[in-house]
């Protein structure tokens, strides 16, 4: 099944569908599929010929930061087609659409019922599953750049690194504080016993500081493969098993799916570091949430409520696992510094994903939180995490991509790894 959600109500929700959708499709039933990081709806649907296909229908008005909106959604079809039209050897690994459609403040598109799991869940089979994990990443990645990045590269605008992430984190601040109140202000915190500078400071530093401006600048841009690729976008393939009636689809054994809707083109350690983000946090804080207590009201203890140890392993490992691949080793001859741009750009992704999870209309349910009080709980964890890491990368070395472990360290009490001086085991 489509890893990006499971069946959350067994309530028939063929209703929720847009009436073209549902007769062009010829649907006749409807699962709303939960989880995920989409203010989109997502349905498991059946045909008349009893056929699964996945719809996602979003209306306007359900996202209210930029990347959740519906022209962001409207264009993710139409990135798909693209590659489909323009990408002929990374086509089979690009999830097929069914059909696309558009009416008066909403859109949807469909696409195939796709057999496999997300590459995480290799990482619940202890250190060969680890090593499985790594080598299943490593091939993804040498796939998606032989046959989608390096199929077309221009030269880097100036300030393209400045406005993707400085920029996008400025214009999601108002959000924040509208809901985090004096947590997003000029007022220094304390982040699990750690004094952390406010986010304001934190940005003047990076603001001020040439290093840092000049490695999250990339030097050149790439064909649009993605620009969401955590890793509940990656479908492993299973093979079909006896009697299952799932067709199978021939060719590669992985599938990429949901991209972020882009026209231009993109940095592809943009991709690299939302797969870091997923095993740093991400995938963690959807599945449970934070524990969440409070001193004062400058003062707060973060847990996740279901830590991933495992994943903490594998977050280390990636750095090097993706030096091993071509693409990444040539980028390295223009664009040096990209190493470094990826934990900076892993920390811009983890504040900016707070506010995209108070933009979410997502129903969830955590011990305690539920509904908007679970998507804040969130936004908090998250934006707290995310000071701790910029804090780390701003204080810490001038090169923290040498000893990647010593960075995200910052996070051991957060996600349940070992010590709080060691490597994630």
């Amino acid at each position: 099944m489509i890893s990006t959600g499971v069946p959350s109500s067994a309530a028939d929700s063929l209703e929720q569908i847009p009436p073209g959708v549902r007769e062009e499709l010829k649907l006749r039933r409807a699962l709303t599929l939960g989880g995920g990081g989409t203010p989109a709806h997502v349905y498991l649907c059946e045909d008349e010929d009893a056929k699964a296909v996945v719809v996602k229908v979003l209306r306007a008005g359900a996202g209210v930061v930029d990347g959740h909106d519906l022209g962001s959604f409207l264009r993710k079809s139409a990135q798909i087609s693209r590659i489909h039209r323009e990408l002929p050897y990374l086509s089979p690994y690009y999830v097929p659409l069914v059909g696309q459609w558009r009416g008066p403040g909403w859109g949807a598109y469909a696409m195939p019922r796709i057999d496999g799991v997300s590459p995480t869940m290799l990482l619940h089979d202890g250190d060969q599953g680890r090593r499985r994990f790594l080598a299943t990443l490593r091939s993804v990645f040498a796939v998606l750049g032989t046959h989608g990045y390096a199929a077309d590269v221009v030269p880097a605008p100036l300030g393209h690194g400045f406005g993707t992430h400085m920029d996008r984190l400025s214009r999601r601040l108002p959000l924040l504080q509208q809901h985090l109140g004096p947590l997003v202000g000029d007022t220094e915190l304390r982040v699990n016993g750690r004094r952390v500078p406010s986010v304001r400071e934190l940005l003047r530093r990076v603001a001020a500081r040439p290093d840092v401006l000049a490695a999250i600048e990339p030097a050149r841009l790439y064909y649009p493969v993605h620009g969401d690729l955590n890793l509940g976008n990656l479908i492993i393939r299973t093979e079909e098993g006896p009697g299952s009636g799932v067709d199978r689809i021939p060719g590669p054994r992985f599938t990429v799916l949901d991209p972020r809707g882009i026209e231009e083109y993109w940095d592809p350690v943009y991709d690299a570091a939302k797969a870091l983000f997923s095993l740093t946090l991400f995938d963690a804080a959807i599945g449970g949430g934070f524990e969440i207590s409070q001193d004062t009201s400058l003062s707060h203890e973060i847990r996740l409520r279901r830590p991933l140890p495992a994943y903490g392993s594998a977050a280390v490992d990636l750095p090097a696992m993706l030096m091993t691949v071509e693409f990444f080793r040539e980028l390295s001859r223009s664009d040096p510094l990209w190493p470094r741009r990826l934990l900076y750009t892993h920390t811009f992704h983890v504040l900016s994903e707070a506010a995209c999870r108070l933009s979410d209309r997502t129903d969830r349910e955590f011990p305690g939180a539920s509904g908007w009080a679970a998507r804040r709980e969130l936004a908090l964890g998250l934006y707290l995490s995310g000071l701790l890491l910029l804090d780390n990368l701003l204080s810490g070395p001038d090169d923290p991509e040498s000893d990647p472990a010593a960075h995200l360290d910052c996070l051991a009490t957060i996600n349940g790894w070992a010590t709080a001086s060691s490597s994630p085991q």
